[in-house]
């Protein structure tokens, strides 16, 4: 590909992301346009610079799902193995084994497992992960098909500290970051680090305990910038900035190389992660698929984070925002710009494929 393009895309994604910025739906980006060998394109802007870390959200999953494949692959777990096996201080009690029997990762990786969407464990603060798994259970009803979850990932980084025999933030560093090279991931950041403000307080989940009438008095103050500390509350409040969930922070060059890592593979289990599922609309094994991600697959995060790529036609995109970092709420969702940025590098991966 030639310089005269790469300007020419450079100021095209920059353009773009100075529209929606001046449009209200972030204060702050950085996207990365990039192939399976190398970067195309960066754009930032606001307070954001390339080395900028954002609160990722719930990109951490993709993360997560990455160590559990690798686990996978190193037989130590296996795709339909149940939750209970992966997992043994669940057995001890009656009614944890009788509510997870049956459930096998590969649900828990689909959000196929019938597990309830949200339940803020921070409401039972100082009480024990599986005591409170089990009062959440025992006051939802359960789901049916295909219902995206956060309590499944949070069983997937319990499962990959019982399988490692460490904390999950030793094996993000030692397992993941380390040996695929992905540079600036983490949880817990260093707060002199360039990190980006993510949030005012967490107003939309003090709303969302109100609504289901559960008392918490614990809420950052809703005025109170956060930086450095994880948006999202069961992770920052309950498991002290470290889940399955969410809780990583990262720039947005280590999110491109891990998207490379999945558009170079010729492992099938990592090809068939990319791919929807039969009984997960919408769904890969950890990724989600759809008309938001042209041929390929990718996730989003809550804070406004999100990844794209098509390995069958070379492209992908990472945008970070921080589209939750106003005083009131942004109602401006970033979905649409994602939409955008990724039907305009899969059409720019397309053009290409069709030229002799």
């Amino acid at each position: 590909m030639s310089k005269t393009y790469d300007a020419r895309l450079q100021r095209a994604i920059q353009d773009m992301t100075g529209r929606y910025q001046a449009a209200g739906y972030f204060p702050s980006a950085c996207v990365r346009v990039f192939n399976r060998d190398e970067t195309l394109a960066v754009a930032c802007v606001g307070e954001a610079e390339e080395s900028s870390l954002f609160d990722v959200a719930s990109l951490t999953k993709i993360a997560t799902a990455t160590q559990v494949f690798h686990l996978i692959e190193a037989r130590k777990l296996s795709l339909q193995e149940t939750a209970l096996d992966a997992l043994p201080p669940m057995q001890s009690d009656a009614f944890l084994a009788q509510r997870f029997a049956g459930i096998t990762l590969y649900q828990l990786l689909t959000h196929t497992s019938t597990l309830p969407a949200w339940y803020p464990f921070y409401s039972r603060q100082g009480e024990d992960f599986f005591a409170v798994l089990k009062y959440a259970l025992q006051h939802t009803e359960p789901t049916h098909g295909m219902v995206y979850s956060d309590l499944n990932f949070m069983l997937l980084g319990k499962i990959i500290e019982h399988t490692q025999g460490k904390p999950l933030e030793n094996c993000l560093q030692e397992d993941l970051v380390k040996p695929l090279g992905l540079g600036n991931m983490t949880y817990l950041p260093d707060k002199s680090l360039p990190i980006i403000p993510s949030c005012y307080g967490n107003p939309i989940e003090t709303r969302m305990c109100t609504d289901r009438n559960i008392p918490f008095d614990g809420f950052r103050p809703l005025g109170q910038a956060v930086r450095g500390e994880a948006n999202d509350g069961n992770c920052f409040y309950y498991f002290h900035g470290v889940s399955g969930h969410a809780g990583i922070f990262a720039d947005t060059l280590a999110y491109e190389r891990l998207c490379q890592y999945y558009m170079n593979t010729a492992v099938p289990l990592l090809i068939e992660a990319q791919q929807e599922q039969p009984a997960a609309p919408g769904r890969g094994i950890g990724f989600q698929t759809g008309l938001s991600y042209p041929h390929g697959c990718g996730h989003t995060g809550f804070t406004g984070t999100g990844i794209y790529f098509s390995k069958e036609y070379n492209i992908g995109v990472v945008s970070f925002t921080n589209r939750l970092f106003y005083p009131h709420e942004n109602e401006n969702a970033t979905w649409e710009f994602r939409r955008v940025l990724h039907e305009a590098a899969f059409a720019l991966a397309a053009n290409a494929a069709e030229k002799p």
